[in-house]
């Protein structure tokens, strides 16, 4: 199940010795959530996803891209129209990412080697830009958790320390310690700060 935005702000105040959130609010707890989201998504962090939104149309090589896709990796067809299985790879040299006359991310498929058929669903693998703001009531992207935890925990702890009080060495080190492991944390997913083989960027995104 996705970690929620409460479920976060719950354990953060569990890490912060902070249950009650007196000390900090939610809306505070989700501004450095919000920090922390949008570190991850300065690093350049991308997330794996796929769509399966297009249908072609005879004679109709191109069409637009998907929201929220940044880039495109493979394209899959179904083999028969409403299938629900696409077995059939769309070869790289067949396709390219354009901007069309409006300048909008289009699919252009090669009228030299692509033959479009009626009705026939595709599947876009490719790559999305994380979340960078989330509201109250939504859900970490998967595979960030731990990062926006550890990062939101080392900004809240850091705010922390900085009100004085007898806690705030406890804080002070809290943050660095949580800081350190998003560090990590962001190593150890270098694998998804980078395209994949043969991704095509989408123009704009």
């Amino acid at each position: 199940m996705p970690l929620t935005i409460v479920e976060l702000q719950t354990e953060m105040g569990h890490h912060l010795q902070d249950a009650a959130h007196t000390l900090l609010n939610t809306a505070q707890l989700l501004a450095f959530i919000n920090s922390a989201a949008w570190d991850a998504a300065a690093e350049g962090w991308l997330l794996d996803t796929q769509d399966e939104s297009l249908t072609t149309a005879a004679n109709d090589y191109e069409y637009d891209v998907p929201a929220g896709l940044a880039y495109i990796h493979e394209i899959w067809t179904e083999a028969v129209a409403a299938a629900g299985t696409y077995p059939t790879f769309v070869p790289w040299h067949q396709w390219e990412i354009v901007l069309d006359a409006a300048s909008t991310p289009a699919i252009h498929f090669s009228r030299e080697s692509y033959t479009p058929i009626a009705t026939i669903d595709v599947r876009l693998k490719g790559q999305t830009r994380p979340t960078s703001e989330y509201g109250a009531s939504a859900s970490i992207d998967t595979g960030m958790e731990s990062f926006i935890r550890e990062r939101a925990v080392s900004y809240a702890a850091r705010n922390l320390s900085r009100q004085g009080g007898v806690h705030s060495q406890m804080y002070a080190q809290l943050s660095e310690a949580a800081m350190l492991k998003s560090e990590t944390l962001l190593q150890q997913n270098a694998e998804f700060f980078r395209p994949k083989a043969f991704s095509r960027a989408v123009p704009g995104r």
